[in-house]
């Protein structure tokens, strides 16, 4: 008997289904992180500020990637509480 399952088509298209919303979630969280300190509010308004984004994508998606070009290179500092 193998130590590893055996996977076929259907398990590695459910794995690459399950990493492409893991990924969009990260991508809405980071959203939200960023719509909470641009405007100085809490969780709820920036959800319903991202939920009246949505509408307009192409302009969140946009934002988040002029924060990730800005933060290119830079420490995160962040990264000491883990």
């Amino acid at each position: 008997m193998p130590l590893t399952p055996e996977f076929g088509p259907r398990q590695e298209a459910a794995a690459r289904r399950l990493l492409l919303l893991v990924a969009l979630r990260t991508a809405r969280s980071e959203g939200l992180g960023i719509l909470q300190v641009w405007q100085s509010c809490g969780q709820q308004q920036a959800r319903a500020d991202m939920h009246a984004l949505h509408s307009q994508g192409t302009e969140a998606i946009r934002m988040i990637g002029a924060v990730d070009a800005a933060a290119e290179g830079l420490s995160d500092p962040d990264a000491g509480w883990e």
